[in-house]
């Protein structure tokens, strides 16, 4: 009885971080301050982030990815089923990027023994009728993974037309906040956290807030990525193209603050909220090593590169020299990244990382009201650039690497943990990521929550589409000019 008078008086004192005003259902006579165990049945879970998040495989959001994607695997692991956990589910081929010759949404990428091509497509007026096979859910999903986020759109995107590619010039607006966050279907309006000044607001339809109204016990936090990742895949990053960090540092900690806030408030007892932070563009198999690249086509390209001292070639670029097209000039810059590019970006990274960690211990050592002994939220990070980099180096090579190099294509898809495109993991690497979320959960919370058994799991680049075989003059690293576009589009 003493702790629940506590928490009801400090659930009435949080006006600067704790939603004052908003419209959730507040418990009004919460039963227990440290709430449900993690591994009740019942237990709450949800998920905030990019495409890591939402399970985003082999160049788009399909069925088959969002199966494997770690927040399933973890609820899966909690005891949830797909009622007590749901996600956007998108039936094949997918939503991955438009084509810029048909106009139509392609699907994921597969291998079809000579290279990657595209499962199919959509048009693109069709998408939302033929391929959301939950968008008239009339609840929130819990997997509020959206592909293309970037941190500032986790309070602030509801559609397209808000998210921060909308304010690009020329303008990228972010489609999928449509097919997930669904403002169409709820409405949205401006929610309040704190009056300021400067005045907190977030947006009613943005992850951030349906998150704290899907009222997790749980709540993971995977955001940052695209903030420096998208410089780096256009092959010329700068200040100018990465995020500032005074900016991610002040967005960083306002959204976790407000969550941990939003979510006592909404719950009655403090959430347990679990960070990851950004790997290294280094561990992710879209970018090659120069040697490796020079190996796969067989030697040095003839006419080089438009820049000296490149470390780094992007994946993509294995179409380009295929390209008869392509013969006599040397390799842009836009394909590659060289020793000055990759310290702008792993400095951000470690920048942003900082960032992250110190943020997630801010949180873990705040109190709900100072002196109350009642902590905000219990917050612990996943090094998610440690566990990526401690990787094997086969399991961190490109498929079509591995083949091309001489492994059968089972062997070689069992290998790896990364898609087709080389940027986001497969069903194993999602696995990995999986269990390093339940090791930080259990560590926290002392909990017993298992791993996912990554021997059950297995990636099928094929898709069940029969093999032309490759052969010893046509190595399997081709994909159209179409194809090699839509790559840029991965990082979504």
């Amino acid at each position: 009885m003493q702790k629940r008078t506590k928490i009801l008086l400090i659930l009435s004192v949080l006006p600067a971080l704790l939603l004052a005003g908003c419209s959730l259902d507040d418990p009004a006579t919460p039963a227990d301050l440290n709430g449900p165990g993690l591994e009740d049945a019942g237990a709450r879970y949800a998920a905030i982030g990019n495409s890591l998040t939402a399970g985003y495989m082999d160049g788009g959001l399909m069925q088959a990815g969002q199966a494997g994607s770690y927040p399933r695997l973890i609820a899966q692991q909690l005891g949830l089923d797909d009622t007590s956990f749901t996600q956007p589910w998108i039936k094949a081929p997918g939503i991955g990027a438009v084509n810029t010759t048909t106009g139509e949404v392609d699907g994921v990428y597969y291998f079809n023994g000579a290279g990657l091509a595209r499962l199919g497509s959509t048009p693109a007026l069709d998408v939302q009728s033929t391929l959301l096979l939950a968008g008239t859910q009339p609840v929130a999903y819990h997997n509020l993974g959206v592909p293309g986020a970037l941190l500032t759109d986790g309070r602030n995107a509801y559609s397209a037309a808000t998210s921060f590619g909308a304010s690009l010039t020329p303008p990228s607006p972010n489609p999928f906040f449509d097919f997930i966050n669904r403002a169409a279907l709820f409405g949205n309006t401006e929610v309040t956290l704190a009056a300021g000044p400067p005045a907190v607001t977030t947006q009613s339809t943005s992850m951030h807030y349906k998150a704290i109204a899907k009222g997790g016990a749980l709540t993971t936090v995977w955001l940052g990525n695209n903030d420096v990742l998208g410089a780096a895949t256009g092959g010329n990053p700068t200040a100018a193209n990465i995020t500032d960090p005074t900016a991610f540092g002040v967005e960083y900690n306002t959204m976790l603050q407000t969550l941990a806030g939003g979510l006592l408030k909404r719950n009655g007892f403090p959430a347990t909220i679990i960070t990851a932070n950004i790997p290294s563009v280094t561990s992710a198999p879209f970018f090659i090593p120069t040697a490796t690249f020079e190996t796969a086509i067989g030697g040095a390209w003839p006419w080089g590169f438009e820049e000296s001292n490149v470390d780094y070639v992007l994946f993509p670029t294995l179409s380009w020299v295929a390209d008869a097209g392509n013969l006599g000039s040397p390799i842009p810059s836009t394909a590659t990244l060289t020793t000055t590019e990759v310290t702008t970006v792993e400095t951000a990274i470690a920048t942003f990382n900082g960032i992250i960690l110190n943020a997630t211990t801010t949180l873990a050592a705040t109190e709900a009201v100072p002196g109350s002994g009642i902590p905000l939220a219990r917050a612990a990070m996943v090094d998610a650039n440690d566990l990526l980099a401690g990787l094997a180096a086969a399991q961190k090579t490109h498929f079509l690497l591995l083949v091309g190099g001489g492994m059968p294509p089972a062997t070689a898809a069992a290998t790896t943990a990364f898609s087709l495109d080389g940027i986001h993991p497969n069903n194993v690497g999602y696995g990995i990521v999986a269990n390093a979320f339940i090791a930080q959960l259990n560590a926290l919370e002392g909990t017993s929550v298992p791993d996912v058994d990554l021997a059950g799991l297995s990636w099928d680049p094929t898709y069940g589409v029969p093999l032309t075989a490759p052969t010893k003059t046509d190595r399997p690293y081709r994909m159209t000019p179409e194809d090699a576009a839509g790559l840029t589009a991965v990082w979504r």
